[in-house]
């Protein structure tokens, strides 16, 4: 009875150190994805902002054709 008592507490202590483990790698995963996110949506403003400069562009050498 003592031996069954025993083991139970140590498995879990074991299974409480290792949901510490556990939550530790589901965080770094959350960062690394939050990273990914910021990092295109920078980029896809940078390509806004480079597709605004394209059009502008293209809009004066239009409006220089038709005079």
């Amino acid at each position: 009875m003592e031996l069954t008592i025993i083991s139970l507490l140590i498995a879990g202590i074991v299974l409480i150190v290792l949901s510490f483990f556990k939550q530790n790698r589901k965080q770094n995963l959350e960062i690394q994805i939050e990273n990914v996110s910021i990092q295109l949506m920078k980029e896809l403003y940078q390509i806004n902002k480079k597709i605004k400069v394209l059009e502008e562009e293209l809009m004066i050498t239009d409006r220089r054709e038709i005079k």
